[in-house]
């Protein structure tokens, strides 16, 4: 089923919230809110536009880019808005013109003073319908990605979630927190993957609990997709943390839920789980969680470290996932990684999102990173994510190296759209390397390799994709910098083609 509709409606409301947080912050307090406008042009030159060997169509693109990044570091709002408007114009082919937006926003407002807090989250970007479908690997500039070939697999997708939360405490016993949970989901020209969700949950714990401590949490979730179809999942559990020296914190919960994940009615059953984080330093953390549920068991392993010019990543964690899987704003690791390396620099989050942008844009990286998408799906799945990572800094190098692996399996039978309707489990792989080095203190070169493999049930379901990005930058002046690139990508799958493409980006910062 496919609908017809000018712009996503939770995409306008995400924007206007954050427009209006950010001017109630700015008169509140305008020394803490930066607004930094940029525009963008690239013309980019592809042999291959629509994707497709035996019907190549060799085109020029054209793409202006209006955008901003708004930053409040103090007073009642604190966090970051980056969002871009794409206008692509094809020159030389019959594809007609089109608008992409690009939106990555991360904001908490304190309403009342250490009582009522906001959370906003909120991403627009480009994720493909279907895990088997035509893949393509887009242009990764300084600003972020712009998918402006012809690929009717992807969609734009746009995610907003809102949490308010009130906090307090209870006789001076205990503190609790009780927290809304609001998201919805919505993709361009399909109803696939559509959806909202809300819940909400209380936490009850023990206040200035010594080495042994206790707490209690209640939790409701109900999530609703386009196609009617529902989920629920409600729990009620207790739980002890033992806390022996700062560096070792343990936990362990027991209680019951039920759900409606496996289909055929409401299961209910118990839970219980445990907890363990080891943080022996400011610069290493290793935690580690399982947790027992009738629908299926979760764990998650996490460990981080962190030198003065490295970081290291590694992460394998089990959830289950209602709805889409990946996530739609892009996969942001080369901000992620340099986010975490630059924590000592600066610890202020807000500060080093400023930081970072700097520090990528000089060296010619995007934001995003070439990797799996994900894919749009509807019902109840179980996501299994793994994550090996390492960046390396150097006085005028730098180098990042990613694995990951994702295995979506459905749950139930009967409750999923899209891929997982037709296959019960699907396993994504991303491999990317990226190198860059400054050449001088106004210019330097990047070079991106990766892979993406994607295989299900059958034979026929798999894909590759492999793609090689060089490109050299420069700043012109204090606030313009230029960018040339090229890239070269193999796809084999059910349209196999090989695309080549040159690029000239130019973006002035006000």
């Amino acid at each position: 089923m496919t609908r017809r509709r000018a712009e996503p409606r939770c995409l306008a409301f995400a924007l206007a919230a954050c427009a209006v947080a950010a001017a109630q912050a700015q008169q509140g307090n305008a020394g803490g809110l930066t607004f930094l406008p940029r525009f963008g042009v690239m013309q980019t030159w592809t042999d291959n536009l629509r994707l497709d060997d035996h019907n190549k169509d060799a085109a020029l693109i054209t793409t202006m880019s209006p955008g901003f990044v708004v930053t409040s570091n103090s007073g009642a709002l604190r966090g970051s808005l980056d969002y871009s408007l794409n206008g692509i114009a094809y020159v030389k082919s019959d594809q007609p013109s089109r608008v992409q937006n690009a939106l990555s926003a991360n904001a908490q407002a304190e309403l009342i003073s250490r009582t009522l807090y906001v959370d906003v989250r909120a991403s627009i970007g480009q994720q493909n319908a279907s895990a088997f479908g035509q893949q393509s690997a887009p242009t990764l500039g300084s600003q972020g990605a712009v998918a402006n070939l012809a690929n009717a697999n992807q969609h734009e997708t746009g995610t907003l979630s809102v949490s308010p939360s009130l906090r307090g405490a209870l006789g001076g016993l205990a503190s609790y927190e009780l927290r809304g949970d609001f998201a919805r989901t919505e993709a361009r020209g399909t109803s696939l993957g559509d959806g909202h969700s809300s819940g909400g949950s209380l936490n009850i714990s023990e206040m200035n609990a010594g080495v042994m401590g206790w707490w209690l949490q209640a939790n409701v979730q109900r999530a609703q997709s386009a196609s009617a179809s529902s989920n629920r999942n409600d729990s009620l559990k207790a739980g002890l943390n033992y806390r022996p020296d700062p560096d070792w914190t343990f936990s362990a919960n027991a209680g019951r839920e039920r759900s409606d994940y496996l289909g055929g009615g409401t299961q209910s059953g118990a839970t219980a789980g445990v907890t363990a984080d080891w943080t022996p330093t400011p610069r290493t953390r290793l935690g580690s969680s399982w947790q027992h549920h009738n629908y299926g068991n979760s764990h998650g392993l996490t460990f981080d470290h962190r030198m003065s010019r490295s970081v290291w990543r590694f992460a394998d964690t089990q959830s289950v996932q209602v709805g889409n899987t990946g996530a739609s704003g892009g996969v942001r690791s080369n901000y992620d990684q340099f986010f975490l390396l630059f924590a000592s620099l600066e610890p202020d989050p807000v500060k080093r999102d400023a930081l970072v942008r700097a520090y990528l844009q000089s060296q010619g990286l995007s934001p995003d990173a070439p990797s799996a998408s994900g894919f749009l799906s509807t019902g109840p799945s179980r996501l299994r994510n793994q994550l090996l990572s390492l960046t390396l800094q150097g006085q005028r190098s730098s180098l990042s190296a990613q694995v990951s692996r994702t295995i979506t399996s459905r749950l139930g039978s009967n409750q999923n759209q899209g891929d997982l309707a037709n296959t019960a489990r699907i396993e994504q792989r991303s491999y990317s390397l990226t190198v860059s080095h400054q050449l001088t203190p106004l210019s330097g070169v990047a070079l991106i390799a990766s892979r993406q493999e994607t295989t299900g049930d059958s034979v026929n379901q798999s894909t590759q994709l492999t793609s090689l990005i060089a490109n050299w930058n420069a700043r012109l002046g204090p606030r313009l910098s230029a960018q040339l690139g090229a890239r070269r990508s193999h796809f084999d799958g059910v349209t196999p083609y090989t695309e080549n493409s040159v690029y000239a980006n130019l973006t002035q910062q006000f």
